[in-house]
């Protein structure tokens, strides 16, 4: 007889003055427990995911994702939580199962493990140009043979196209070239955006990019329905350049995903298992995009849960594009679960055993 949902327990582990990771384990009246990450910058997000929660107590892990799918998603905070809930009610269902998490999501998946690339920018707390090329130094040295990188520090559409805005772009530039002068021949160079330009920058930046070897350009300017033509035009002008355009990190729910797929705003979108409003939603999202001919690559600038969900749908989704991680932010990444994640040359492997197959292991759980 499955077990029924009796609490649901927030922990937050501290990893640098940037970032906290931020967990919800819920456990079962059988004392089987199922965890999930919800990472984000939102002063009530504790206290949302305990509100979440709080309708599923006494069901089942099957159960409760029937009602959980069944409450609306008002905000990305709310498809955060239910998100967090999600992994971790999957992660109990899947080892009702007797399955990994990968074989849940998709019956007959092949892959177990998946290419990954580095993202620099929070291990690069040094913003020189020589720090940057330091860091890609040492992710190449760790085997990577992609190196991701948000260089235009302090960029916004209000400041792009000024004077102290061009300085800052140059900055970012000088950065980049830093980084190409590594990567040349050994990796490749994306660059992260982070909606910091308007269209008209965006399009003079992008022969900049072409320039330095760029290969992949991902959310140059603010996400709205009404900006796909403008996206369209950018993917287009990459297209020519051959850079892959990238965008869609924090959209959520197929609604969410659906005008900039269906409007060919980009090569890739980027769900993300902490936003995309749950693992089977996710699933959905990309077999929308893979009916458009778009690529899906799963956003995972996070902590060890997140990357090994991360790890599971992307084996789910067939394992053809690499994997965010981000890299070497912190020994924790290595230290806070049992067992750890396995990533050797670049490429991660999904653990075999049921459910997510790994546990939190820190003060608390």
């Amino acid at each position: 007889m499955a077990g029924k949902l009796v609490k649901a327990d927030v922990v937050i582990v501290p990893v640098t003055e940037r970032t906290a990771w931020r967990h919800v384990v819920v456990t079962c009246d059988d004392g089987r427990v199922g965890v999930g990450e919800y990472t984000l910058y939102e002063p009530a997000i504790d206290d949302l995911v305990r509100r979440r929660f709080d309708p599923l107590i006494g069901a089942t892990a099957t159960d409760g994702l029937a009602r959980l799918e069944a409450m609306p998603m008002a905000d990305l905070a709310e498809a955060t939580a239910d998100s967090a809930l999600d992994q971790a009610l999957r992660d109990l269902v899947a080892q009702e199962e007797g399955l990994p998490i990968t074989h849940h999501l998709k019956v007959g998946a092949t892959s177990s493990s998946v290419r990954l690339y580095a993202n620099i920018n929070r291990r690069t707390r040094d913003r020189s140009p020589d720090s940057v090329a330091a860091s890609a130094r040492s992710a190449i040295a760790a085997g990577y043979d992609a190196i991701k990188i948000a260089p235009f520090d302090d960029v916004s559409p209000d400041n792009c196209d000024s004077e102290e805005g061009r300085a800052l772009i140059e900055a970012g530039l000088e950065r980049l070239r830093a980084a190409a002068g590594v990567t040349a021949g050994d990796a490749d160079l994306m660059v992260d955006c982070h909606w910091r330009f308007t269209t008209g920058a965006a399009r003079s930046l992008i022969p900049e990019l072409a320039g330095l070897g760029i290969t992949w350009f991902e959310c140059p300017i603010p996400e709205t329905p009404d900006a796909v033509a403008d996206l369209r035009d950018l993917r287009a002008m990459c297209a020519d350049r051959g850079m892959r355009f990238a965008g869609c990190e924090t959209m959520f729910g197929r609604a969410g995903f659906a005008p900039f797929v269906s409007g060919g705003a980009y090569d890739v979108i980027m769900p993300d298992v902490k936003h995309a409003g749950g693992l089977a939603e996710l699933m959905r999202v990309a077999e929308d995009a893979e009916r458009q001919g778009v690529a899906v690559s799963i956003h995972n600038p996070s902590g060890p849960i997140a990357h090994t969900h991360s790890v599971h749908a992307t084996c789910a989704l067939g394992g053809d594009e690499r994997l965010e991680v981000q890299f070497d932010e912190s020994p924790l990444f290595m230290t806070i679960t049992d067992p750890p994640p396995v990533i050797v040359a670049g490429m991660a492997t999904r653990p075999d055993g049921p459910g997510l197959g790994m546990r939190l292991e820190v003060d608390g759980v």
